[in-house]
């Protein structure tokens, strides 16, 4: 018994060695940008709202996020360029409200569109820091009485994200990122998780 555990962990941690080995022949292959380049990134996935909420009933927290990020890389780490996308805070769904009108439903759904101005740098092998400053046009869609109500107003914000890709090659790198969205003015921020992929658009 005691010899088999031994055989077992010895073929595991060799496993574990050949996965290790491979993955960091994979990290040293060459970026997909050289020189200079412009690189689109899109992105999509979950995203969680993160802040407190003061109401006497449950908000749905969970929501979409999509993403697209146009950065300049020079011939250096650092990287600069602008973002935008789309992203839900929450909703609430209520039946038989009632009102001084009477009963009704209601629903509330805010989301956000973030523009921002970005600055990135790799850090190591696959891994990159982003941080981000700007606005986001927060919208409130309200539907109450069969009447629906739609305002958007914009609030200044901030964003900051890591992400890591895998080298499938040196052209395709697709990845993972988890980003903070914050609209400062309001007081709203979600953290999201997605999946990336940079999409090399020009490179001189």
């Amino acid at each position: 018994m005691m010899r088999q555990l031994i055989i077992s962990c010895i073929l595991v941690f060799a496993a574990m060695t050949a996965v290790v080995r491979a993955q960091s022949a994979t990290d040293s292959l060459p970026l997909p940008v050289r020189a200079s380049s412009l690189v689109l990134t899109v992105g999509g996935g979950y995203s969680r709202y993160m802040m407190p909420y003061e109401a006497p009933f449950t908000i749905d927290r969970n929501g979409a996020v999509l993403s697209a990020r146009l950065l300049w890389h020079p011939d250096h780490r650092l990287r600069l360029g602008v973002e935008s996308g789309w992203t839900r805070f929450y909703t609430y769904k209520r039946t038989d409200v009632e009102t001084s009108f009477g009963t009704t439903d209601a629903s509330l759904s805010l989301s956000a569109v973030p523009l921002l101005a970005v600055f990135s740098m790799q850090i190591h092998g696959a891994v990159t820091l982003f941080a981000g400053s700007g606005g986001y046009f927060v919208r409130s869609h309200a539907v109450s009485f069969g009447t629906t109500v739609d305002v958007t107003r914009f609030s200044q914000g901030w964003m900051a994200a890591v992400s890591w890709d895998y080298p499938v090659w040196p052209e395709f790198r697709p990845g993972l990122e988890l980003t903070w969205y914050g609209a400062t003015e309001f007081g709203d921020g979600v953290v999201t998780l997605q999946l990336r992929l940079p999409i090399t658009l020009i490179r001189w």
